[in-house]
């Protein structure tokens, strides 16, 4: 086969800023109802040490989806300032 036939690739345009945020939306509408799938089939046994934090994992995916939203739809210049995830879904406590 001649290499300028392998050389040939496809390439479609890169995709906006804008649609790529839009899909990443998208992803965490999924990450976000196969995560509450997850916490629904959890068994939560007494003698287990360490908890996956659901409610810590949720609250992080709407502070992201929210800070996606405003980026697309400014209010003002100037962005807000990002909070920052704790990022720590291990715990002791007996989830709620």
């Amino acid at each position: 086969m001649p290499a300028a036939l392998l050389a040939t690739v496809v390439q479609a345009a890169p995709a906006s800023e804008d649609a790529n945020l839009s899909l990443l939306l998208t992803q965490l509408n999924i990450l976000e109802s196969t995560l509450k799938r997850a916490e629904a089939q959890a068994s939560v046994a007494p003698q287990t040490r360490f908890f996956f934090d659901y409610p810590q994992a949720q609250a992080d995916i709407h502070a992201m989806r929210e800070g996606i939203r405003q980026y697309l739809t400014p209010s003002r210049a100037q962005p807000r300032t990002v909070a920052t995830f704790p990022a720590r879904y291990r715990t002791e406590a007996v989830p709620q």
